[in-house]
């Protein structure tokens, strides 16, 4: 069995999650809802999670692991933790649409190319 081995992002949706992870992150302040600690918290722990997740799947691919984001938690999160801030909910519902839809957008593609392959 290899060791795992890091490397830079090479496709377009790495790089877009590693920004709306960043984005995630500065949002509150960014976006004025810091003086929220629910909503600030969530778009922190979420953003870091999101980069957390692509420095997995790039250094260890599996496409079981492109599943594995907090798109969903994040179109849900506003309504369960009843976050007041309409900045704060529209952030979270169109960065968790934008995570899910890559995500799913690298499994068909890499569907695709494997079965090109054969």
């Amino acid at each position: 069995m290899s060791a795992a081995q890091f490397s830079l992002p090479r496709q377009w949706e790495d790089w877009c999650n590693w920004l709306l992870g960043i984005w995630l992150c500065i949002s509150p302040w960014a976006l004025q809802f810091d003086l929220d600690p629910t909503a600030t918290q969530t778009a922190v722990i979420s953003g870091v999670l999101i980069i957390l997740a692509e420095l997995v799947t790039l250094s260890v691919y599996r496409a079981w692991e492109e599943w594995v984001s907090v798109g969903a938690w994040l179109i849900i999160c506003s309504w369960v933790l009843g976050i007041s801030s309409s900045a704060a909910r529209a952030t979270f519902v169109v960065v968790g649409l934008l995570v899910i839809a890559l995500a799913f957008y690298e499994i068909w593609e890499a569907r695709r190319q494997s079965s090109n392959q054969n």
